[in-house]
């Protein structure tokens, strides 16, 4: 069985149509020039101990595999805390066990002027599998549900497409690469309906497997990821898929442009308009994001938030938020990521404000 095919598009004029050429003109800061660097500079400290998850006996028995993605806090001490759950494949028990283990962890803490300092943009994703590359292929029952889904879409029968990827999820066995065909079955759902944030919520969940085809529908992926990423103003998490993409064999011919899209995409961020994401907790009790400048507001809120916390490579902080707050962080915190709590389905705007000389 064959992945559901992504079109590729290369991200030049994607992008650029509506946002980026109204700062083609405008003055940039020198944190602009110097953005891509920042991005990636993150202060690690140095693991001493590292336990390995222990595999869910129920998922072991059912041959079930999946994946869990965390971020946590690593204090003075060198002791793991503040762990949460960003992302998983949709096992609670693998989400679990990974969090057991990732508590026992030890670190080396870093250091910031010769003193130990709190470590905060720490994450790792956990990846449990029956075998060393995951299995492949795909169960007969899996085929016909995703054969199903797949007429029904072509057919733009979406209730249809809605009851079989619930099916698939319902799934008590469901190994890597028939998890990835069931997210990019989704994403092309999300694409026919216009929703792009669910788009990317499906793409970001696709497990790359070994092998010269599973590379090339990698490289489709990421492109398409990388493009949404830009759409929705998730700049330092287009960065990091940037960063992953020209480090596949396959995406050399689109290197040069690649680099000019990112170089202009860092002119953008250093400009003087409002970068504007809308949120929306839906999966967890908190929204995160990554942020690109310093000064940010959460607005338009509708339903209920209450807590803000703000985790830097060398420093963390936990706010309440009001109605229409806005913070400013002091420079020298670097690559901050902010996690946002409140109740179900509550709808807000995270506005990052221009930056200033």
């Amino acid at each position: 069985m064959q992945i559901y095919p992504i079109s590729m598009m290369l991200m030049t004029s994607l992008f650029f149509t509506n946002s980026i050429q109204a700062q083609e003109n405008s003055t940039t800061t020198n944190h602009a020039n110097n953005l891509s660097k920042h991005l990636s500079t993150i202060f690690l400290p140095e693991p001493i101990k590292r336990v390995q998850p222990k595999y869910p006996i129920n998922a072991a028995r059912s041959r079930r595999e999946g994946w869990a993605r965390l971020s946590f806090v690593i204090d003075k001490e060198g002791n793991v805390s503040d762990v949460l759950v960003n992302e998983t494949s949709g096992s609670i028990d693998f989400a679990k066990e990974a969090v057991r283990a990732v508590k026992k962890w030890k670190y080396k803490p870093a250091y910031e002027k010769g003193k130990p300092i709190q470590q905060c943009v720490n994450s790792v994703q956990m990846d449990f599998k029956m075998n060393k590359n995951g299995t492949t292929g795909a169960t007969r029952k899996f085929i016909s549900k995703y054969k199903k889904a797949q007429k029904a879409l072509t057919a733009k029968d979406y209730d249809e497409v809605e009851i079989q990827i619930a099916l698939m999820k319902k799934s008590k066995y469901m190994h890597l690469s028939e998890n990835n065909y069931m997210h990019l079955l989704a994403a092309d759902y999300a694409k026919a309906k216009g929703d792009k944030e669910l788009r990317l919520f499906h793409l970001r969940r696709v497990r790359s497997i070994k092998g010269d085809n599973n590379e090339k529908q990698r490289l489709a992926t990421l492109y398409t990821i990388l493009s949404l990423e830009l759409e929705l103003n998730e700049f330092r998490a287009a960065h990091g898929s940037y960063n992953r993409l020209i480090k596949l064999e396959a995406a050399k011919p689109y290197l040069a442009k690649l680099a000019e899209t990112m170089a202009k995409v860092d002119e953008f961020i250093g400009g003087d308009q409002n970068l504007v994401r809308s949120a929306d907790i839906v999966d967890h009790d908190f929204w995160s994001a990554a942020l690109v400048r310093k000064e940010f507001s959460l607005t338009d809120v509708e339903g209920s938030l209450h807590t803000l916390d703000v985790r830097c490579a060398n420093k963390r902080h936990v706010y309440t938020i009001g109605q229409n707050s806005t913070w400013k962080l002091p420079t020298s915190w670097e690559n901050c990521s902010i996690y946002v709590f409140g109740e179900p389905n509550t709808q807000f705007k995270l506005i990052e404000h221009p930056l200033k000389s």
